[in-house]
């Protein structure tokens, strides 16, 4: 499956002012490159709503290049390509818009939204936000960064994708129950739901049996305050509290300087860039900077001390 996943941000409430633009490229259903712009809007005007959404200012922008200068880069990762987005009725206006403002000629894709795709395929969840439906994947990502929240919409496609066992568009889109957009020179046509679609089997994973674990582990967690971060795939976060709440622990609900442990969905900490790190585990990097003991522990180092 060959695809690329795009989200932009804007300066203010109209749609034509792009600050930045993130796009993660998959090739064979794989992750293949991650690219990430900052843009100087056409006008500079920033409001303090979309400054608290994803904290890009004038300063950050103000020496960047404005996006009809950018979109001879910008342009061969969406050409021709399939297309995905969050809320693609979002991006999609965003990129016409500008197209428009800058009289640039509309490329020529299909496209999806897993937004659609996520209210129809993950139905049991309480919404279909980019970080629900993440966090109910096993993925915390740094929310409203525009190279974070593209990746975040790869993940989603890409779980689908490896659930259904299947690369197929038209076996995915089926399944999901949505129709393809496109975006083509003098036009578009909306990406949307067809209303039938499968229900993601994740709804009927078991319940794992959490007092089988090991007692002797208790030593380990006891009087240690843990904190998670993603979601893991042996059990579900009431599951995992319960877990060290049994073996003498404590779970916070975020990275304080109380933290001991902080376990984490990521196999390996040192690959993940720094806008895929959730924001607990920035804290706690923080904080062992700062000379704070933390220990960071991913699932499977967690469940080899409940064995």
């Amino acid at each position: 499956m060959n695809f690329t996943a795009i989200d932009f941000e804007t300066a203010n409430e109209q749609r034509h002012s792009p600050c930045s633009l993130g796009i993660t490229v998959v090739r064979n259903g794989k992750i293949v490159e991650e690219k990430y712009w900052l843009i100087k809007p056409h006008e500079m005007r920033f409001t303090p709503m979309n400054i608290m959404i994803h904290n890009i200012r004038p300063d950050d922008v103000k020496h960047e290049l404005e996006f009809d200068a950018l979109w001879p880069e910008i342009l061969p990762y969406l050409n021709n390509q399939l297309v995905v987005a969050h809320n693609a009725s979002f991006d999609m206006s965003v990129l016409r818009k500008t197209l428009d403002l800058y009289d640039l000629e509309y490329p020529k894709f299909d496209y999806l939204c897993t937004m659609i795709m996520s209210r129809n395929y993950f139905n049991y969840l309480p919404n279909a936000k980019l970080n629900t439906v993440n966090h109910h994947l096993g993925l915390e990502f740094n929310h409203h960064h525009a190279g974070s929240d593209a990746y975040a919409c790869a993940n989603i496609l890409l779980k689908i994708s490896e659930e259904l066992q299947t690369f197929d568009l038209g076996h995915i889109t089926a399944a999901a129950g949505v129709k393809v957009g496109r975006v083509y020179p003098g036009g578009y046509t909306s990406a949307s739901t067809l209303g039938k679609a499968k229900t993601s089997a994740r709804i009927n994973a078991p319940e794992t049996d959490i007092f089988t674990i090991n007692q002797s582990s208790s030593h380990y967690f006891k009087g240690k305050t843990v904190v998670f971060t993603g979601g893991l795939k042996r059990y579900t976060r009431s599951q995992a509290t319960q877990i060290i709440g049994q073996l003498g622990g404590t779970v916070g609900s975020s990275v304080t300087r109380k933290t001991n442990i902080l376990i984490t969905a990521a196999k390996d900490l040192h690959l993940l860039s720094s806008h895929q790190m959730s924001t607990k585990l920035k804290k706690a990097i923080e904080l062992t900077y700062k000379g704070q003991e933390i220990e960071f522990m991913n699932e499977e180092q967690f469940l080899n001390y409940l064995k």
